[in-house]
């Protein structure tokens, strides 16, 4: 084989490669019975996601999949867990059939815990299997009356009194030009009930994650 033919055919190999490694996302068969489990990994093909999840029917792809992901019509079955890119845990729920079983616990890139592990977590306008759904309708109502389209990711982070009042919300994003309109959303959310643990009503730091 001349040079430049083996030049081509070095290049070609190179390519589809970079096809195969390109690979960012998977779905795997666990040993229970109607459960799976979605990977989703960075670009350097270390882990980003992992999402547990039940259904009696295997999905086609992992593009339906996704797509199902985005609009929150995956029953969660077992670990639900993101990462930093450096691997450090950012954020961890374990579930059963779709209802929580684990509440989440959040970090920080640097490992720092910022959610607070209680008995009963605090409850809200909004039933937390529901959250995902009213950010997602909330983020709408902004874009149309601001005329605007968000993107990205966001996270709004309350200090909740032991009394159910809400003592501070504080917003962190990408983006600093979103940053007023997580505080709109922030300020809309209403605690219905305190958190508890070992029976008594406690003050608590609570996140949600927004998706835009």
């Amino acid at each position: 084989m001349n040079k430049p033919l083996t030049t081509i055919f070095a290049l070609t190999l190179m390519f589809i490669s970079a096809i195969a490694s390109s690979q960012t996302s998977e779905i795997i068969e666990l040993d229970e019975k109607n459960s799976y489990q979605y990977k989703n990994y960075y670009e350097d093909g270390s882990i980003k996601s992992i999402v547990g999840f039940y259904t009696k029917k295997p999905y086609s792809s992992v593009e339906s999949f996704e797509a199902d992901l985005k609009k929150y019509k995956v029953k969660y079955h077992g670990e639900r867990k993101k990462y930093y890119q450096n691997g450090q845990l950012k954020e961890s729920v374990v579930y059963k059939k779709g209802k929580v079983t684990e509440f989440m616990k959040q970090y920080f890139e640097d490992g720092e815990e910022y959610s607070v592990g209680t008995e009963d977590m605090p409850e809200f306008q909004f039933d937390l299997q529901q959250q995902n759904i009213w950010l997602s309708q909330k983020v709408q109502e902004i874009e149309n009356k601001s005329n605007i389209n968000l993107q990205g990711n966001g996270m709004i982070v309350l200090e909740i009194s032991k009394d159910g009042s809400i003592k501070s919300v504080k917003v962190r994003t990408s983006d600093e030009t979103q940053e007023k309109y997580l505080m709109e959303i922030g300020k809309q959310i209403e605690v219905k009930k305190p958190a508890k643990k070992d029976g008594q009503n406690i003050g608590t730091r609570f996140a949600f994650k927004v998706e835009f």
